[in-house]
């Protein structure tokens, strides 16, 4: 189609105005480019509009609620990063960048012991020191904060007591860093010392002086934080299984290893109001906390957000050193800079949990999943941070992708004297799904078939809900799981290969946004508000509270507000960095930013699109129906030559108006069940992984090199797939680390040894496979344009496919993460041994012989693929309730069907003997059932 203009509409067809009138004369059109740098108009790209809306982009999943709103502009393209330029040129300013007049250093002072009453705290000394400002302590600031509701056990600095080493006590503002220091030495703080815990195990026994005090609802006398019990299903499925797993797990601590430290300048301005800087990934929730810590309203903060250096769940909490900060900026009188180093950045931790995870899992004679049995004991450190949703996460994450007859879970988080643990990448999910995933390859082998086909054969399909009640709705899994076996050539390499070389299998499932807002009720607040601004100059400016931390969000947003109104993307300007201009929005984590708040993007660049398209109406005589818009015009449909400029309509709609002002806001679907606990987990989409890694053990040392993964996710739709290939091999390098490198190792007093990214062993260049990201679209229902979340579901997949494929290699499964050469070494050791085997390289390595199963899960595996594409596409999207693989009826509850069928939130005493570690919580009764009130 060209691009030419013509300077007189067309006569044919209806032209009429909205007021009756017909079309006459000339019409004056603005020089072609008009509103952007391309002096040319651009053909539509079809390749990228839907079928169904006369384009060619392939729709297997039928239509989408979104494909008017598609232009073919930007879309599904490759997009380099709005914020990239400034990133590659030094311009981003990142926390300890921000330089404010008259600044001054903070400084904090911290706790020596793991666990300490304060007794006294002597400042005289540091006063009396040339260049002191400012000194606070706890009594500063007594008000607790927390970033949950629920979980406000945390302070700016000790009151009463110090929970592990590191823990703030007091903090000091000076002229410069060195008289900081030197202040901070002088402090004299007088402890009791108490007897700490550092084994999450003795976290769950009685002790004189818990961690935390929770009133009523304290366990018995116990650390214990939280407790968990979930139920589903008929028992009687997992009597008399064909394949059983048993694994018992150690997971150790990660930490983030995010590049940029924690870093905060906060000022106090002339009007009396806050004014702080952080790298924060949910602003709201530090102005939340600082404004009652400070015991301030809220709109007296004005917390902004510089570029963050790295977040993956690390920087989600509101942090004590941004009240430190605040406080003493507010006694001085003057701007003040706190920046921590890397020690300190690892007392913050707020890592993924070490863990205790035993898993036990049930198949059938037809190789039907008959039950998992999961228990999760979680070491939770000094707080609780993100913890409550944590120990839901362990179990309620592991009800999919697969088809269940039963679920028991048992959770159980503890306090320790140890740096509190919180929400990393994946959250919840990574560890258990783990376990898993490799006890599916057990039960497998077992049963002498493919772990691919087992998989496929149990799948649950599109529209459809897990055992525990949360609704599917598009799931590309099986895609996803039959491009790895092609891409790795899986079936000529499967328990095949030498040893020392194998290859193995792993799948992932997670949350494409939180399913519930954590301060509002859902019912009357939307979870993300996106507001559009149009002036003369026809630049549009979108105002959002969430925060980019590096995956690309921000360029999402422009790139749906571009598309929806057919602009260049350097006309999209997001402004996102401050809580005064942008509206309320729960931030980046649970992988919500680009389905939430891209959705509400849409409906706000859609309120925009009508009142141009109305203002085209006017000039052109021709219905919003028939009318095209496209690289900064608007035409009408059957004669693109009849049309005016975006700046053109643009200024006819601000006549008697100004600026072009919309908001568009998004809100969950109602979804979820009324057991307890049942928002934990719950989410609009989840996306599904799948990864097949190759790995090489030398089994004269232990060591372990991944050679290879192909790593196929389903996002739903790529709105930029340059960024989704990203996300990928960016989840898989961290997940490598968890699996291969990565720990923090405690001393046996408790000490944490490697507080440093030198002793902290991420994976270098060196160690990273050859990565193959394959971009699966399943075209979400819910999602903007179809799209999912790309941020944290693509890290699961990883450790299961590496830890598989080491056996596939020698032999062993190994189940105490991380696999570092000591272990492996260890493990083969053993198994020569018992083999009585002098020399390594005569280890036997697994084959497998197909046993009758196999053809007959291939069969189903068929079966269910043609069940999945119809349902697919069908409008009749009525619950497809887990459990129809057993027979059972999908239009009829489960409960009329099955007298074995039920959900429990509470073990019944005959239970408590079979529970593992995390259910011995359920042995002690809550203070309110024992007559303790306090």
């Amino acid at each position: 189609m060209s691009g030419g203009y013509k300077q007189q509409p067309g006569s044919g067809g209806n032209s009429i105005r909205k007021d009756g009138k017909r079309v006459a004369g000339k019409q004056k059109f603005a020089p072609p480019g008009s509103g952007g740098s391309d002096p040319v108009m651009k053909p539509r790209d079809l390749d990228f509009i839907p079928e169904m809306v006369g384009g060619n982009e392939k729709q297997p999943a039928g239509a989408h609620i979104h494909d008017r709103a598609r232009t073919g502009t930007i879309v599904g393209k490759p997009t380099t990063l709005v914020d990239a330029n400034a990133k590659v040129t030094g311009q981003a300013w990142y926390g300890d960048d921000v330089r404010l007049p008259n600044e001054i250093i903070g400084r904090i002072v911290r706790s020596p012991h793991h666990y300490a009453k304060v007794v006294s705290i002597d400042t005289s000394k540091a006063e009396k020191l040339p260049g002191v400002l400012a000194i606070a302590t706890g009594e500063d600031a007594p008000n607790s904060f927390g970033v949950l509701p629920v979980t406000k056990d945390e302070h700016a600095m000790a009151v009463e007591k110090v929970r592990h080493v590191g823990d703030l006590v007091a903090c000091v503002a000076a002229i410069d860093e060195a008289t900081a220091r030197e202040a901070a030495a002088l402090i004299d703080v007088e402890y009791e010392v108490l007897d700490s815990i550092h084994d999450m195990r003795k976290g769950l026994e009685d002790v004189d002086e818990p961690i935390h005090w929770r009133g009523k609802y304290h366990v018995g006398t116990t650390n214990v934080q939280k407790r968990v019990f979930q139920e589903f299903g008929d028992r009687s499925m997992i009597e008399d299984p064909n394949a059983m797993y048993h694994g018992k797990w150690k997971f150790m601590g990660v930490n983030h290893g995010f590049t940029e430290p924690h870093a905060v300048v906060a000022h106090w301005d002339s009007n009396g109001r806050l004014q702080l800087y952080t790298p924060q990934q949910v602003p709201h929730y530090a102005h939340r906390a600082l404004a009652t810590v400070l015991d301030v309203p809220m709109h007296q903060v004005n917390v902004i957000r510089t570029f963050v250096g790295g977040g993956f769940g690390g920087k989600s909490d509101p942090f004590p050193h941004e009240m430190c900060a605040a406080i003493l900026a507010r006694k001085a009188g003057r701007p003040v800079r706190i920046t921590f180093d890397r020690e300190e950045v690892f007392w913050v931790n707020r890592g993924r949990h070490p863990s205790h995870i035993e898993v036990q899992m049930y198949a059938d004679e037809e190789a039907r999943i008959s039950g998992f049995d999961i228990d999760a004991l979680i070491d939770g450190g000094g707080f609780a941070s993100f913890g409550h949703v944590t120990s839901y996460y362990n179990g309620v994450l592991a009800t999919a992708p697969y088809e269940l007859g039963s679920f028991h879970y048992t959770g159980a988080r503890v306090w320790t004297n140890k740096p509190a643990s919180g929400a990393m990448r994946g959250h919840g999910a990574v560890n258990t799904r783990c376990a898993v995933e490799v006890g599916l390859d057990d039960m497998a082998e077992q049963l002498q078939v493919d772990p691919i086909d087992l998989r496929l054969a149990n799948l649950l399909p599109p529209h459809s809900r897990t055992i525990s009640g949360f609704r599917i709705t598009s799931n590309g899994m099986r895609q996803a799981l039959q491009k790895v076996r092609e891409g790795s050539d899986w079936d000529n390499k499967f328990r095949k290969l030498p040893l020392g070389k194998g290859i193995g299998i792993g799948c992932g499932f997670f949350i494409s946004g939180s399913g519930l807002p954590i301060h509002w009720d859902p019912n009357k607040f939307p979870h993300a508000t996106v507001h559009l601004q149009i002036d003369m100059d026809g630049g549009v400016t979108v105002h959002t509270g969430a925060a980019d931390i590096g995956q690309g969000s921000t360029t999402a947003v422009a790139q749906v507000v571009a598309e929806v109104l057919a602009l260049p993307i350097e006309m999209i300007h997001v402004r996102s960095h401050e809580s005064d201009t942008s509206p309320v929005d729960l931030g980046s984590y649970s992988s919500r930013v680009t389905f939430m708040n891209a959705n509400a993007a849409i409906r706000a660049a859609l309120e925009i699109k009508e009142k141009l398209l109305n203002a085209a109406w006017d000039t052109l005589g021709y219905h919003p129906d028939t009318l095209v818009l496209n690289d900064r015009r608007i035409y009408y449909k059957h004669d693109p030559a009849i049309g005016m400029s975006y700046l053109e309509a643009l200024h006819k709609a601000q006549e008697d108006k100004g600026a072009l002002i919309s908001s568009g806001a998004y809100r969950s679907p109602p979804m979820g069940g009324v057991h307890k606990g049942a928002a934990a987990g719950l989410a609009p989409a989840y996306s599904f992984s799948a990864y097949v890694a190759e790995v090489e053990v030398d089994v004269e040392t232990g060591m372990i090199k991944c050679t290879d993964v192909w790593a196929a996710h389903d996002c739903g739709k790529a709105l930029n797939p340059l960024a989704v290939e990203g996300q990928i091999i960016g989840s898989c390098h961290m997940g490598l680390g968890q699996v291969l490198t990565e720990q923090m190792v405690y001393g046996r007093t408790g000490h944490l040894q490697n507080p440093n990214l030198l002793e902290y062993k991420i994976p270098s260049v060196h160690e990273m496979p050859n990565v193959t990201p394959i971009i699966i679209e399943s075209c979400d229902p819910e999602g903007p344009f179809g799209a999912k979340e790309a941020g944290e579901g693509p890290l699961l997949p990883i450790l299961p496919a590496v830890v598989n494929a080491v056996y596939d290699a020698i032999g062993i499964r190994i189940n105490d993460l991380p696999l570092t050469p000591d272990k492996v070494w260890a493990a083969i050791a053993k198994k020569m041994k018992v083999e009585g085997i002098e020399d390594p390289s005569s280890l036997p390595v697994p084959r497998l012989d197909f046993s009758e199963l196999q053809s007959k899960l291939a069969e189903r595996a068929a079966n269910h693929e043609i069940r999945d594409k119809r349902r697919q596409t069908t409008e009749d999207t009525h619950a497809y309730v887990n459990g129809v693989l057993f027979g059972f009826d999908p239009n009829v509850p489960l409960e009329e069907q099955v007298d074995g069928w039920k959900s429990a939130d509470k073990p019944e005493p005959e239970q408590l003997a079979e529970l593992g570690l995390a259910g011995k919580a359920w042995l002690k009764d809550e203070q309110r059932h024992m007559g303790g009130e306090n």
